[in-house]
């Protein structure tokens, strides 16, 4: 099962460049940052009416998600 998983994780990284996938979507906000930031808006919108009275909460959430993530990348 692990050999199969690998071959398809080799399949899938040969497709996308040979680069992780966070370098591909790093180049590509370089070259259309409106893109992401309306991407970024619309998930915050989403958020907010999906959360109702407890969107700050998820927001703190998913702050202390990232600020976790850089220490530890």
């Amino acid at each position: 099962m692990i050999d199969f998983l690998g071959e398809v994780y080799e399949k899938l990284w040969r497709a996308a460049g040979g680069k992780p996938w966070t370098e591909i979507i790093r180049d590509d906000q370089k070259k259309a940052p409106l893109v992401y930031m309306l991407i970024f808006l619309g998930l915050g919108i989403l958020l907010v009416r999906l959360g109702g009275k407890y969107w700050w909460q998820m927001l703190i959430g998913f702050f202390l998600g990232i600020f976790a993530g850089h220490f530890w990348w």
